[in-house]
Order: structure tokens, then sequence, then C-alpha cells
């Protein structure tokens, strides 16, 4: 499964579009040299495994069985897999060295002299194994990667035998077939062992790859490649769909990805783009599905601030006292607030920050005696906040400090309210209630679309236009 290693760290993330991704990664030089640690580590623990037919043959009158040849050792070579621009990659390695041991059993059965017949083992030292294959990576028609081989070729520089016991004339009469022998298995064995893991075993993992991963129990991050990766000579980058939707409808928002901003850097491992638009598509989802709603009752303060939602007070400050109508009309009772969206919220994502705007309504209920509401006004709110994210493993995190607030009361039916007031009311709301809440959602993190064995080290974030964008080293815990 080694070569299927190397594309899950490739795609940590067909039909060719030309809309802008949601999602880019760059996997570089460095990145790249990562994948071919992990796919020679594998290769190696693959080679170890080797094995050679046994050979029977007959040469000048002398019967030879050559039986048990395994391979008991390996010298990893050096070796690098190579981006070849517009194409995909190359995996070479040079220098390898294989060692073997077998054991022999031979017959003479020559007329002019008595039947002769011996044992005993002998051992391999294989030198200078080079080998050279190209990876063609693609995407299929549901947008997942695919990989093919290519070219794969494999050479060996010597092959040394030593044996032990018998007689050493006869080791010439086999010798020569044992070295060719070697030769051919271990060069058809690498090439196919290379291109079967590749082609088969790798193309399969990348085939079941998911190209979705659900956020939380109502949404689902569709990050599906969109065309074949681009290849350059020091750098690969795949090119994501990059949208959320709400889980059981995948209609696509009404708007287009932007163009983010791009940056030369290649000295980290990967490279990261997450658009605002992914955190758009978000709020037109849950707009959609009228999941931005919220009804805020006193339950829902801290104890020692519920009273605030009073009409008759009962602490030392309350909205009757605040509104002497309202504790008129409606005595001893208690106001809930009923908040929802009016649009889908927007990010803004620039070089000096995060920023989100929102706009819906506000209407006050009275809580009477009898358990019936009685409305008491409506307010537009116009709510602006800047989000500081921050990365850790593979999640993203948000925060929030303040909300700026702009708030218009409308068709009150308790006459006239001082908007400030309101403002001093919703203030307090926000404090205790909705930033918490909005923190609390914040502090779960949002999931990279990372394979479970790869991590995220030495990360860091940085903000562009209209993306984020992580730099990041890779781990691999396979």
């Amino acid at each position: 499964m080694y070569m299927c290693h190397v594309c899950i760290v490739l795609f940590i993330l067909e039909a060719v579009s030309s809309r802008n991704p949601g999602i880019k990664a760059r996997v570089t030089n460095n990145g790249i040299n990562f994948a071919n640690k992990v796919a020679m580590n594998a290769l190696a623990a693959k080679i170890r495994t080797f094995s050679v037919p046994d050979q029977h043959g007959d040469s000048g009158g002398v019967e030879y069985d050559l039986t048990n040849m395994r391979v008991t050792g390996f010298t990893e070579p050096q070796s690098n897999i190579v981006f070849l621009p517009g194409a995909g990659l190359q995996w070479t390695a040079h220098g390898a060295g294989v060692s073997m041991h077998g054991d022999f059993h031979y017959k003479i059965h020559k007329k002019w002299i008595p039947s002769i017949s011996g044992s005993g083992s002998f051992d391999i030292s294989v030198s200078g194994l080079d080998f050279s294959i190209n990876m063609i990576l693609g995407v299929d028609v549901n947008g997942r990667p695919t990989i093919a081989a290519s070219g794969c070729s494999c050479g060996i520089s010597s092959v040394n035998i030593k044996f032990h016991g018998g007689w050493a004339w006869l080791y010439n009469l086999f010798s020569g077939k044992l070295e060719d022998t070697v030769k051919k298995t271990l060069k058809n064995k690498i090439c196919d062992s290379v291109t079967t893991q590749i082609n088969e075993e790798g193309g399969k993992k990348l085939a079941s790859l998911p190209v979705t991963v659900k956020l939380g129990r109502r949404f689902l991050l569709d990050y599906r490649l969109l065309q074949t990766p681009n290849f350059q000579p020091s750098y690969m980058e795949t090119f994501h769909k990059g949208e959320i939707f709400w889980l059981g409808d995948e209609t696509d928002a009404p708007f287009e990805p932007p163009t983010m901003a791009d940056i030369g850097d290649t000295q980290k491992m990967m490279y990261l783009w997450i658009s605002d638009y992914m955190f758009n598509t978000l709020g037109y989802a849950a707009q959609m599905h009228n999941y931005l709603v919220r009804n805020i009752t006193a339950a829902d303060l801290p104890p020692d601030e519920r009273g605030i939602l009073n009409t008759t007070c009962t602490s030392f400050i309350c909205l009757g006292s605040l509104i002497p109508q309202l504790q008129k009309a409606f005595p001893n009772s208690t106001v809930e607030l009923n908040l929802f969206s009016g649009n889908p919220p927007t990010m803004t994502i620039t070089s000096e920050g995060l920023n989100v705007r929102c706009g819906g309504k506000i209407v006050l209920y009275a809580r009477q005696n009898d358990n019936s509401l009685a409305y008491l006004m409506s307010i537009i709110a116009t709510m602006e906040t800047t989000v500081n994210v921050s990365i850790a493993s593979e999640l993203v995190y948000g925060k929030i400090y303040d909300i700026k607030l702009l708030l218009n009361v409308t068709n009150s039916a308790v006459g006239p309210v001082a908007g400030g007031f309101i403002q001093m009311l919703i203030n307090n709301v926000l404090k205790t209630v909705l930033i918490p809440k909005l923190n609390e959602m914040g502090q779960k993190g949002f999931p990279l679309p990372v394979t479970g064995k790869i991590r995220f080290i030495n990360s860091s974030l940085r903000l562009l236009q209209r993306a984020v964008v992580i730099e990041t080293d890779l781990n691999y815990t396979g």
C-alpha cells in the first residue's frame, strides 16, 4: 500500500472546470520528500518479504536444486520523487543492496564415476540496484484522484554468490544460472510490485477516498477535485470545490468562488488555501434551511442577570424600569427575544482580518402569567464582528470578542421606545448569550479535509485577500 500512502499525502485533499476553487492545496518539494520517505520505508518492508522460486536444472552431467531462496536484508537506496511539469511524478532510486540466502543440492550422474551427491547453502549479495517509475495523476468523474504507473525500469550492477559446503569446482556449473535468476527475479518483482501497488491497491484506495465530510449534524463539506492537478518544477497544486451544503440538499450557492491571492512560498511541506467562499456557502445553506434562528429567554442568561428581562423589577434594574409603558401594559411578565437572520451572513477575508457581517430581525414578546405571548416590538439589526482564527493539529479555531451592533426599532406595540435602552438590552444579551455560544462552536474547531494518518506539525496561518492560508509540515502516523 506504500504508493497509495504517497497519493494520500498529495491529495490532502473529471471534467476540467474553469471555475475558481473554494480550496486549493500546494505540495512542495519538501512535502514530496516526506512522501518519498513514507514510500521508501513501505517498499523496504515489502522487499524484505521477497522470495525467489526454486530452481532445478542439469549442467554438464550435474543435476542441481536451488531452494528456499529468500531476502535476508535490504539496504535502502538514495531515492527521490520529483515533479514532472504538466504530467505527474517520477520516483527514482539508486544504489540499493539486497542480501539473500538459500540452499542447494546437487547430484553427479556421469558414467565414469560413481553417483555423488551433496548439499549446502549459499549467500547472495546484490549491489547497485536502481529503479525508476512514473506516476500519472488525474481525477475521475466523481472528483476523486486517480493514479497510473508507467515506464518502470530496474537495473542491477552486480551479484556476488558465496557457497558453503560441497565441492568448489561444482559451483561454477550453476552459479551463472543462479546469478541470472536472481537478477531477473528481483527486476521483475520490484517493477511488478511497485506497478501493482500503484495501479491496483493505490488506485483502489484513492477511488474509495471520501470527497465529502460531515460538519456537525447539519452540514456537508464537498472538497472534490475540480480538475487534474497542476505540476510545476518545485510543487504541485490541487483544486477543490470547497462548498458547504445542508446535509441532504446539495443545491449550489448562487454565487461563485472569488480569485484567491497567491503566494510563491515553497518552504513548508504543504500550503492550504481556504476561500471565504467556503464559509459563505455555510451561511447560505444555514439561511436557506432556517438554521439561523434562536429564541432567548431568561433561562439563557446567567442566574444573576435573568431579572433584566422582567417587566416588573425584582432586582436593581429590569426592562420594565427602562421602558415604563412596558411595565404598565404587561406587569409581572418576562420578555423573550426571537432572533432570526434576514439574509445569509457574509464573510470577507483580507490581509487585515476576517470580517463577518449579518443582518436580521429581533422580535420581542412578553410571556404573561397565563403563559401566552404578547407582541411588543420588532427591531431591525445589523451586526459586524472580526473573527480571530488559529490552528492546532488539523482543526481551525475561531473566536470573537465583540460585536458591533446597529439597531432600529420598528412597529412597537408599546409606543415610542428609546433606542439606547434597547441597545443596552441587546448588548447584554450578545455579551452573555450569543458571543459565548458562538465561541463555544469556535472552540470545537473546523476540521480540515485530511486523512486520519496525516498530522499537521509546525503549522501557522496567514490571511490573504479572500483566503486563509495554512502553512504546515506533515507527519505520517501509519
